[in-house]
């Protein structure tokens, strides 16, 4: 089956407004029932600004940017108002596996003061960004697929806004 979508290429999802995805993988999918044979094509998605995973059918997605201009797109995107993920997904940034997550929640919890909460908060947040680059970037090294490079742009690019603020 021809999909007019890539990897690496940045999409919006019906029911997902203001959010935007990472194509990441697609699949033909072949389905017999007794009326018939359907075919379509499902596509695994990634957040391109929290990381949360998706699949969504073909049908629901809508172009935003080619891949080859993604990094230019991402450096510009607003994501001051940025919608939080809606479901239970694995985060790059926040869901860290074996209590650790839990742990810096409970440390963010004994800081004093508004001033100490958003301090250790931004601390958090750059650390998850520092880990998902340090991630992305070993696997890009490990296999050369150029979408970790990708997403190690895009980390990038929250980095410097975080930089900026």
């Amino acid at each position: 089956m021809k999909t007019e979508f890539t990897f690496g290429d940045i999409v919006s999802v019906a029911g997902y407004e203001n959010r935007i995805f990472y194509v990441d993988a697609w699949r033909e999918v072949k389905a017999t029932d007794e009326w018939g044979v359907s075919e379509y094509v499902e596509f695994e998605l990634t957040d391109a600004i929290n990381g949360e995973f998706l699949d969504a059918y073909e049908t629901d997605l809508r172009l935003v940017c080619r891949k080859q201009f993604a990094e230019d797109y991402l450096l510009e995107y607003d994501v001051t108002d940025y919608p939080e993920p809606t479901g239970a997904a694995f985060h790059f940034t926040d869901d860290y596996s074996f209590g650790i997550g839990y742990a810096k929640k409970e440390a963010v919890g004994m800081a004093k003061g508004p001033k100490a909460e958003q301090a250790v908060s931004a601390k958090r947040k750059t650390d998850g960004l520092l880990d998902e680059y340090n991630d992305n970037m070993r696997l890009y090294e490990t296999f050369g697929d150029a979408e970790y490079k990708t997403k190690d742009d895009v980390v990038l690019a929250k980095l410097r806004r975080e930089a900026g603020e």
